[in-house]
């Protein structure tokens, strides 16, 4: 069995093995989003909400999680699957397009690892299970490098159009693309053999188009005092000085999050290749890996230093790591080494998607504490629904921006932003300090005008501040839901006459 196995295997092609790999692990993951019980996290809950209502752009994003939504749902309908439907997917097309670039770096054999390694990264297997704009951002980043590493070898108009797209699109996904343009400098201050692209319209024309599918997010945030840029402003500390002294403890956690999302033994090849680099012993190609992977690891290590960091935040780093990696195991590395590696991986993944669609059935502690927060809320909108049908017709304010979502989420026949339509109440938060610093703020903050009467619906201990404005509040229910030692709550008041 075994040598038939090893002779089928032989007879595969680098390309057959990486597609049964992917395929295989996509199709898992498709089903374990299709079956589990958690729900919406509350960021998917606001990009389906965002997905209702397609701008441009949005307070915390660009806009193209929310189109990605809008298409999947439009499809398939708004299930808590088909919100997620494309993670998966992308993945896996992030996973090919590795391949492509490893092929066109190296040869066949660094492709098939390229994509083996990539599609059973543990982080992959997680961030497959949700829906982020992670996932757009790292395909579209993939692609660009790699059609301009094909740009850079033949030189080639439809390469620099392909270039100036997936970035473009990479933009629109998320902020952190222009990463890409700081590898790309790197890059050509260290090649001179493709230096040639900075006095060649090819790489006018990538800017250009980047630029022009870029314009419509920016027009928005030029109409909306620069809500994005505030949100990255805020989200990245920007705002206040950094700290007085090193933050080492910061930087350990940055440093081993790291390491979780790309593993340990990829992790210290990726580290052993940096050194290799500083010292001027890699090739060309490898030079060119490690130049489009460094930028984003260098600037949030380094704000790990002087300020709180998100573990996704280098992510961008790993497409072409993982190449750089794959190129150590097939050139350097013993066989058993590229096992080592790759078996925990895909144990990880298989495991995580098998809890994933069976939870709360199979359960690991080490995940409950995250798991349990995608839950409850769907009870809880069925619970709050009577309360809410004995008022017909009275608008809803909500406190905070991860409560709305959901709610607006798994009472989706009943709620909508902002205005009312038919059958549906209009939904409007409280802006607690009188500046936006969410969406929902920035579209549907409430007017005392709006109503003289309405419903609160609210999770929080204390909204004082915010009855204190009325005449007239009374305390309908306060309803909460134990589900496996997690509680959620939820306050509903009637209120009137406005005081300011």
């Amino acid at each position: 069995m075994i040598a038939t196995i090893k002779l089928l295997s032989r007879e595969l092609t680098c390309l057959q093995k990486a597609l049964i790999c992917v395929v295989s692990l996509t199709v898992i993951r498709l089903y374990a989003d299709a079956f589990t019980s958690l729900e919406l996290y509350s960021d998917e809950a606001q990009y389906w909400t965002w997905a209702q209502d397609l701008d441009f752009g949005y307070f915390a994003n660009p806009p193209l999680i929310a189109w990605l939504v809008a298409a999947s749902t439009g499809v398939c309908g708004d299930s808590e699957s088909c919100v997620r439907i494309l993670s998966p997917i992308l993945h896996a097309g992030t996973a090919l397009a590795l391949f492509w670039l490893g092929q066109t770096v190296a040869n066949n054999r660094v492709a098939m690892w390229s994509a083996i390694i990539w599609i059973t990264l543990p982080y992959i297997g997680f961030s497959s299970l949700i829906f982020s704009n992670d996932v757009p951002l790292l395909f579209c980043w993939t692609l660009a490098v790699t059609f301009y590493r094909c740009l850079l070898n033949n030189r080639a108009w439809h390469f620099a159009i392909a270039t100036g797209l997936s970035i473009g699109v990479g933009m629109l996904a998320k902020y952190h693309m222009i990463y890409i343009f700081l590898g790309i400098a790197i890059h050509l201050t260290l090649s001179s053999r493709d230096r040639w692209i900075l006095f060649n319209l090819r790489g006018l024309v990538i800017i250009v188009l980047a630029l022009l599918i870029l314009s419509p997010n920016i027009h928005w945030n030029l109409t909306n005092h620069f809500a994005s840029i505030v949100h990255i402003n805020d989200n990245a500390n920007l705002n206040t000085g950094p700290s007085q002294k090193f933050q080492a403890s910061n930087l350990l956690q940055c440093i081993v999050e790291q390491i979780a999302i790309f593993g340990p033994i990829s992790f210290a090849a990726f580290a052993y290749q940096i050194i290799l680099w500083a010292r001027v012993k890699l090739s060309k190609e490898e030079q060119f890996l490690i130049s489009l992977s460094i930028p984003p690891l260098v600037i949030i290590t380094v704000q790990a230093c002087l300020f709180r960091v998100n573990a996704n935040w280098a992510v961008t780093t790993y497409p072409t790591a993982t190449v750089l990696v794959a190129l150590w195991l097939v050139s350097s590395s013993k066989r058993y080494i590229r096992y080592l590696l790759i078996i925990p991986h895909l144990f990880i993944s298989l495991t995580l998607a098998i809890m994933i669609a069976n939870w709360p059935k199979v359960r690991i502690s080490l995940t409950d504490r995250y798991f349990l927060r995608l839950s409850g809320w769907e009870q809880i909108a069925a619970t709050s629904r009577l309360d809410i049908l004995t008022n017909p017709d009275l608008p809803i304010l909500m406190t905070d921006q991860m409560t709305m979502a959901s709610l607006l989420y798994y009472m989706r026949d009943q709620l909508v932003v902002g205005k009312s339509k038919p059958g549906k109440r209009a939904v409007y938060i409280w802006d607690w300090n009188h500046h936006p610093d969410n969406h929902y703020e920035l579209i549907a903050s409430y007017i005392p005008a709006t109503t003289n009467l309405m419903l609160i619906l609210t999770n929080r201990k204390d909204i004082s501040p915010i009855l204190n404005s009325f005449e007239i509040k009374k305390d309908i229910r306060r309803i909460s839901i134990t589900r496996l030692g997690h509680t959620k709550k939820l306050g509903i008041w009637l209120v009137s006459k406005f005081k300011g």
